[in-house]
């Protein structure tokens, strides 16, 4: 029997549902039982992680604290959190919890050490402003021998946006999306061969974003992380 799954999750809902899409599509699978466990608390009511770190407003710590301790109470194995920006309080949120709760950015940052280390220095964050300014990705791969890039403040601001507008259930008719190419490409023409989603909204807009560059998905290498994680030792 495999090991049970906790999604952390509602930050937001539409990320959450492509992080279990992603585990289900991965696991090797031919039958229901074959399936993970995986319980999620979709609790899209945790104060926004972005305006706490920008702005100084109400703190999603108690509130990851609570559905993690809900998770835990519910019998999982470890957690996962479909929020890059929340990871800012990890180190916290480990503490209220005896799981493990693993990181989808330290293992971002290992998987492309693993898998492109060719991309070093020439790979680009999309991400909130908050993980940005926090330097979460930017540490992870400096942690490991890798070079980021980030965007230009007036490019971040539209990738912020967009983030937003997926939020708001606009994806593939996002009000940026036009934008968003121009700009990758006009980055990618100054040497940019990656762009990371290091927003879990990102990867929701890679179908719609165009030009020669890879793709790169922090949601898919956790949920194959999870998998790994799940069924080791079973």
């Amino acid at each position: 029997m495999s090991k049970k799954i906790g999604i952390l999750g509602g930050m937001g809902p539409m990320a959450t549902v492509d992080l279990f899409a992603k585990i289900v599509k991965n696991t090797p699978a031919a039958t229901d039982q074959e399936h993970i466990r995986i319980i999620i608390d979709n609790h899209p009511q945790i104060p926004s992680r972005v305006c706490a770190i920008l702005e100084g407003t109400e703190s999603p710590l108690p509130a990851l604290v609570e559905s993690a301790r809900l998770l835990e109470a519910a019998g999982v194995d470890f957690i996962i959190m479909p929020c890059n920006t929340a990871h800012f309080w990890l180190e916290e949120l480990q503490k209220a919890v005896k799981v493990p709760i693993y990181s989808m950015i330290d293992h971002a940052a290992a998987y492309i050490q693993q898998h492109y280390p060719h991309f070093s220095g020439r790979i680009m964050l999309l991400a909130s402003t908050a993980t940005v300014q926090t330097n979460l990705y930017q540490n992870a791969f400096h942690a490991r021998g890798l070079e980021l890039r980030v965007p230009e403040p007036p490019d971040q601001e539209i990738v912020a946006r967009a983030i937003d507008e997926v939020k708001a259930g606009h994806i593939e008719n996002n009000a940026y999306l036009k934008q968003i190419n121009v700009i990758l490409n006009r980055y990618v023409a100054g040497g940019i061969l990656a762009f990371i989603g290091g927003c879990t909204e990102i990867p929701l807009l890679f179908p719609y974003l165009e030009g020669d560059f890879a793709k790169l998905d922090p949601t898919l290498m956790l949920a194959l992380m999870a998998i790994e994680r799940a069924r080791e030792d079973c």
